[in-house]
């Protein structure tokens, strides 16, 4: 199982983790031709695009694994369906994208507004809920290798393409929508004939209205909790903007949000196999498994999310050209360590998923958006960009804890972990690292060789008992 999951979350975190430390590697390059304010303009139209990509799919992503584990042989038949409901829902969808950047475009862009329209909607209206339906059937099946293949290529692709936009062709800031237009277009595209001829999914245009009403019952309330998401990553910017703080200052947080977004990423890789994984024993009724399956899943990102905290005023300096952004270090910390809050919050609430409780979510996850959109509002005329950082910290530690409280999970729960322990954990290194970041190298090197035994020690002696009650059980038998 351990092993399982280590490989399977390899593949899945390594796979968006090439091109996105491709980014990084090309950082000292691309800061020389990026200012801040070009940094800042690309912020500011993410956190338009992020305002609606929560009613992408609208909640139907957790329908699709709902239907494979609980009717296997007839799954496919309401897939369809689902896959031509959302190809009608992507033109609408693309209407209301199109409307938000026309209106909300920065005057620094005004005159690539209809270009930044186009790239934004073209690929996602044509392919996205095929992309959705390829990468589910990958993930629910937990065969990783073709989706990171597919990551892998599309997201080359898309540093690549920027990296020329920026480079050779002086775009500046317009070179990161072409390029994620051509990575975004290639991935999409490349799930057609998996979806359309292998596996049969063409899409149903004439689905049953009594199915889609019951799906969108169970996904809708899904939006909410997705857009907590955008209410805490992207409204801190919204503020920022509506305060009208200079671009460069956005700019400062949208570097920090870039670093932040590749442990974000890897993250997320683990969740693709956490998940499937976790529904698996929840059906199959095996606490003992789910308990060795979260332990792995924290130690593994709080390690990952340390070392990067402590050493990352060295990885400011050595990826970063513009002195000015370099100095802004400490920002990143914030947003790293508040990552930490994801294992507790993945295995908590996917207990709401499986049992269909979805509407559960809201009360976890919109309230830890508005508490932290409340605080950016609130704050950000007061102590300016660390409100835009603190204000995150804590709508992730409300959205990881939360859950625990509410009856469905108290009720359904096979392993119960002490929740506030980990909370303590995520607080206690978030202190560390931030005194210690700015010591010298000659304590950093020993700190971390010793902090990476500690992680190292948990591991042998995890495999020394399980070999232990493998062999016991070899004796009984």
């Amino acid at each position: 199982m351990i092993k399982q999951l280590i490989k399977g979350s390899a593949i899945y975190g390594m796979a968006p983790f090439v091109p996105k430390l491709l980014t990084v590697l090309l950082l000292p390059i691309l800061t020389k031709y990026l200012t801040s304010v070009d940094f800042g303009i690309i912020g500011t139209i993410t956190s338009i695009t992020l305002a609606v990509q929560a009613f992408q799919n609208l909640g139907l992503q957790a329908i699709l694994s709902n239907y494979f584990y609980k009717c296997r042989c007839q799954y496919k038949i309401v897939w369809r369906e689902i896959y031509g409901f959302l190809s009608l829902w992507m033109i609408a969808y693309a209407l209301i994208q199109t409307i938000l950047l026309y209106v909300f475009i920065p005057k620094e862009a005004e005159d690539n507004k209809w270009l930044i329209i186009i790239l934004s909607n073209f690929s996602t209206v044509l392919f996205g809920p095929t992309s959705l339906i390829g990468h589910k059937y990958y993930q629910l099946n937990l065969k990783p290798s073709p989706v990171a293949v597919r990551i892998v290529l599309a997201g080359v692709t898309t540093i690549l393409v920027y990296f020329l936009c920026v480079v050779y062709f002086g775009l500046g800031y317009l070179g990161a929508y072409v390029g994620s237009f051509a990575g975004t277009f290639l991935m999409n595209l490349s799930y057609w004939p998996l979806v359309n001829m292998r596996l049969g999914l063409s899409p149903v245009y004439s689905f049953k209205i009594k199915t889609i009403k019951h799906i969108l019952k169970i996904g809708l309330p899904i939006i909410p909790h997705q857009y907590s998401g955008y209410l805490m990553n992207s409204t801190n910017v919204v503020a920022m903007n509506f305060y009208a703080k200079p671009q460069a200052l956005i700019g400062h947080l949208t570097m920090s949000q870039q670093i932040s977004g590749v442990f974000d990423g890897i993250i997320n890789g683990i969740n693709q196999m956490f998940s499937p994984m976790e529904y698996e024993y929840i059906r199959d009724n095996k606490p003992e498994e789910i308990r060795k399956l979260m332990l792995t899943y924290a130690i593994i990102t709080y390690a990952m999310t340390f070392l990067y905290c402590l050493w990352s005023r060295e990885a400011y300096q050595i990826l970063i050209s513009n002195d000015e952004i370099a100095s802004t270090y400490k920002y990143s910390i914030f947003l790293v360590m508040a990552l930490n809050y994801r294992p507790s919050y993945v295995y908590c609430c996917n207990y709401y998923i499986y049992h269909e409780r979805t509407g559960k979510l809201l009360i976890i996850t919109l309230v830890a958006g508005i508490i932290s959109c409340l605080f950016y509002f609130l704050f950000i005329p007061v102590i300016g960009i660390y409100a835009a950082l603190i204000g995150f910290y804590i709508g992730c530690l409300y959205q990881g804890y939360s859950g625990y409280h509410y009856s469905l999970y108290k009720q359904c729960a096979l392993y119960k972990p002490c929740w506030w322990k980990f909370l303590s954990i995520q607080l206690l290194l978030t202190l560390v690292v931030y005194l210690l970041v700015d010591i010298g190298l000659v304590w950093k090197i020993p700190l971390t060789l010793g902090f990476l035994s500690l992680v190292f020690m948990y591991f042998i002696l995890r495999v020394q008992r399980v070999c232990s009650h493998n062999l016991q059980v070899l004796r009984k038998g």
